[in-house]
């Protein structure tokens, strides 16, 4: 904690983010090649080549001491640099600032590097959701090439990073905490029979399509059902929270179905009455999904499909959905019923924070930026850390 006598000039924030490939570059002298996005897009051409040159350089100079994992962060006195490999030899990395504590003795001025304020274990997992994002909406950065081109893909990649840094890492970095690194799932707990309840509704609209493989339901920002593996359900849910639900808690309640979609590289939501869908790629980002959300009351469905033949009979679509929606108005009054008498206001008081690695179910009674100082954030993380090996 800063003392009296002490200024914080400066907080953790982003100063490059840069995508780069070095199989793209076949001789010397092709050095920019490399390069796949950087942000910012003003610095000058030497150093986007010379940080990406010495990132590949540490890189490699690591791997003579590690024999399972590939190096994940280097700790400058000033700053924090953080890799991510994802497919193909393309890397993703990003340099943190490392926050400064002015001090003040006999009359002088010095700077402290509070390097501890940068955890790891709390800022590598908002490096690899950030791709995962993109490769949930566009598959592989090498599978974006070989449908398009080199120059093409650079383009999407801009388009959308520039956008997502603009409207969302920022934000995520300086919000930065334990809590929020797990990118778990809020599971609602129901029970047997309203469990069931919903599970027949979703079964007798699957049957109605042919292609419709698997759904995410949701209650407000919490997970109902899915049919998905863990790893899927966890991205989708998270996708969801960051780009729909921010919009759908001030949505005043409708008695039709919205369909409803996202456009991330203009940042835009949209709630439509007629059907329309989007595409996912799931599993290992390698097949495209063609996904459609469904919104009714306060819940969110996603459905996902193998293909378009289903969806291009909009008639037949709509017809489905609204079955869904009357099945669904069957149930409700006795889930609300039930969260009335089952879901008591929490103990607050009572302060902890949980994560299940096998489900990824996660909650917390924390307030991360009211309830913890730093020195106990700080000893949180490291724990958390710690626990991790």
């Amino acid at each position: 904690m800063a003392s009296a006598d002490e200024h914080p000039s400066s907080k953790i924030s982003l100063v490059d983010y840069f995508i780069y490939c070095p199989l793209f570059c076949r001789k010397e002298g092709q050095e920019e090649q490399k390069i796949l996005y950087y942000h910012p897009s003003t610095r000058e051409l030497d150093r986007k080549i010379r940080t990406i040159g010495y990132c590949e350089g540490l890189v490699k100079f690591t791997e003579t001491f590690t024999c399972e994992q590939p190096c994940e962060s280097i700790h400058f006195q000033k700053s924090r640099l953080l890799f991510y490999p994802v497919e193909n030899d393309i890397g993703f990395a990003m340099t943190l600032h490392v926050p400064v504590v002015e001090h003040k003795k006999d009359d002088k001025c010095f700077l402290e590097y509070l390097d501890e304020r940068i955890n790891d274990r709390v800022m590598l997992p908002i490096l690899k959701i950030s791709y995962r994002y993109f490769a949930l909406q566009y598959g592989t950065i090498f599978a974006l090439i070989q449908r398009t081109s080199l120059e093409n893909a650079r383009n999407v990649l801009k388009e959308y990073f520039d956008k997502f840094i603009e409207c969302h890492l920022h934000r995520m970095i300086h919000h930065a905490t334990l809590d929020s690194s797990f990118f778990g799932i809020h599971f609602i707990s129901l029970d047997k029979q309203i469990y069931l309840k919903f599970q027949a509704v979703l079964r007798r609209f699957e049957l109605q399509f042919a292609s419709l493989n698997e759904t995410v339901f949701i209650y407000r920002n919490q997970l109902v059902w899915s049919g998905l593996n863990q790893d899927d359900t966890a991205l989708i849910y998270s996708f969801f929270r960051l780009y729909y639900w921010p919009h759908l808690k001030t949505m005043p309640h409708t008695s039709t179905i919205q369909y409803l979609s996202v456009n991330s590289c203009a940042n835009q939501f949209n709630s439509s009455t007629n059907v329309t869908g989007q595409k996912f790629y799931l599993g290992s980002f390698s097949f495209s999904y063609s996904v459609l959300v469904l919104h009714y009351d306060s819940f969110t469905s996603f459905c996902i499909f193998h293909n378009d033949n289903d969806l291009l009979n909009n008639e037949k679509t709509s017809t489905a959905t609204n079955l869904f929606r009357q099945d669904l108005e069957i149930v409700l009054p006795s889930f609300y019923g039930y969260l009335q008498r089952e879901h008591p206001i929490p103990d607050v008081a009572v302060k902890n924070a949980y994560y299940n690695k096998v489900n990824m179910a996660h909650s917390a009674t924390i307030n991360w930026h009211k309830d913890l100082s730093n020195p106990m954030s700080s000893v949180m993380n490291t724990l958390a850390e710690d626990l991790q090996w």
